[in-house]
Parts: structure tokens; C-alpha cells; sequence
């Protein structure tokens, strides 16, 4: 971990300023995961939204980063949407890279500009880790579940890796052929990948095993012109050629 607050700072400015973020306080320097609620949404259901920072290498620099998924409930039966955001661990600090918003504010959806870039730092709510030696890349490994909002439009697996350019996840095309991408794949859903909640694999760690249901929700909504995924492809998107030949006759 770098040599600064466990959590960012503003969490820590938070926590000390607002008990409902007495959460951020607590987190030590040896957490994998540190998870909390925020504020009680404003229309008067006791809903509040959730913050669960994840430890991984997302940019492969070997320090700590800091994988934020801050969820917002639009229900009281489970209905929720999120935002990202990433903090990488600087030799004295973190070095923010999310959506636009005041830094008084918990990077949540609803403040500054969280909504016009929501699709830019949306990536998953949970992460898996398959590292390429060879290469010395963390592959990360996310998806979402069924009462996501987002759930119809990005289904499946999605596989990211740094971008040094973009200083960013760049989603890469888990269905082309020969691919970097495509070799990651197929080798999580043989062996599955590490949870970095609960540490290395071979000093004990979890793997999280490939799920092939999620897989085929995936295949299903690309193969039927009918889904939501079809019609928001319509504006403009793309569904790799790849995925669509996993289609039936």
C-alpha cells in the first residue's frame, strides 16, 4: 500500500465528518476489501447506497490500487445501478481516476458529471484477477447481476486491461480469435481466476470459478434482434462478429 491513508483521503475526511462513513476509519492497511454504507437516498424508502472498495494491481506497477464500486438501489427489492471508480496507489498517495464530481463528494452516481460519464467508468461490480506472467498484465474479470441496471446491456463476462495511454481499463474483445483476450478466457473458464478479496491462491486464496450461465445470457441476448442488447447496438455500438458466430443456425 502506498505510504498515505489506507482509504482516500476524502473518505477519511468523510468518516470523520459524517458518521455514516465511520466505515472509512476502520480500514487497515491489511484489508483485502473494505465495504460501507452513505447517505439514505432522498426518497424516503431508508435506501442507502454502498461502497465496496476492492485491493488489486489493476495497472501491474506492483503496488496496491484501489477498486471503488459504489452501488445506487433504485428499489427496495434488489433494483440498483453503480459507477466505478479507481484509485491507484502512488508512492505518497492515490491517484483518483473516475467521473467528474466535487472532491467533497463520495464517488457516487448522482453528483457532478457521474451521470454523463457513467458509461466510461462502468466496468463491474466485482472483480477477478488472472495475471499473465509473460506479459506481467493483471487480466480483470467482471460481470453484473440480474438486477442490474445495466445487466441487459452488458452481459456476460467482461475482460479489461490497464491502458497506459488512457490511464484507464480498456475492455477488450474476449471473442476474437487468437487474441490476448481470448486466451484469458479460455483459461478462466478452464481453471477459473483469483478473488483478490480473499488473497493469492496458493497461500490459500479463493478462485472464482467460471459460471456458464452467465455466459449464455450473453450469447442469447447477441443472437436475438429483439433484445434490449440489439436495440442499443443500434445506436451505434458494435457486437463482435466473433460472439455472433457462436450463434445457432
Amino acid at each position: 500500500m502506498p505510504a498515505a491513508t489506507v482509504l482516500p483521503e476524502k473518505y477519511v475526511k468523510l468518516g470523520k465528518a459524517d458518521k455514516q462513513f465511520a466505515w472509512a476509519l476502520k480500514a487497515k492497511s491489511t484489508d483485502k476489501e473494505v465495504s460501507g454504507s452513505g447517505w439514505e437516498t432522498i426518497d424516503g424508502s431508508s435506501m442507502r447506497d454502498w461502497f465496496h472498495f476492492i485491493r488489486a494491481d489493476l495497472n501491474n506497477d506492483g503496488i496496491c490500487d484501489w477498486f471503488v464500486n459504489a452501488v445506487d438501489p433504485v428499489s427496495t427489492g434488489g433494483d440498483h445501478d453503480s459507477i466505478n471508480t479507481i484509485y491507484l496507489g502512488q508512492p505518497k498517495g492515490w491517484l483518483r481516476i473516475g467521473a467528474t464530481l466535487p472532491n467533497t463528494k463520495p464517488d457516487m452516481l448522482g453528483f457532478g458529471d457521474t451521470d454523463a460519464q457513467h458509461d466510461k467508468y462502468l466496468f463491474g461490480e466485482d472483480i477477478s484477477l488472472l495475471y499473465d506472467a509473460a506479459d506481467h498484465t493483471h487480466y480483470v474479470i467482471t460481470s453484473f447481476v440480474e438486477r442490474h441496471q445495466q445487466y441487459g446491456l452488458k452481459p456476460g463476462y467482461r475482460i479489461f486491461a490497464w491502458d497506459r495511454e488512457k490511464q484507464n481499463l480498456r475492455l477488450l474483445d474476449k471473442w476474437e480469435p487468437g487474441s490476448k483476450a481470448a486466451g484469458a478466457y479460455a483459461y478462466f473458464k478452464q481453471h477459473g481466476a483469483t478473488s483478490p478479496t480473499s488473497g493469492d491462491v496458493g497461500k490459500g486464496g479463493r478462485v472464482e470459478p467460471f459460471d456458464p450461465d452467465i455466459e449464455a445470457v450473453e450469447i442469447r441476448q447477441a443472437c436475438n434482434r429483439n433484445s434490449v442488447l440489439w436495440s442499443y447496438n443500434d445506436g451505434g455500438k458494435s457486437i463482435s462478429i466473433y460472439l455472433l458466430a457462436q450463434c445457432k443456425p
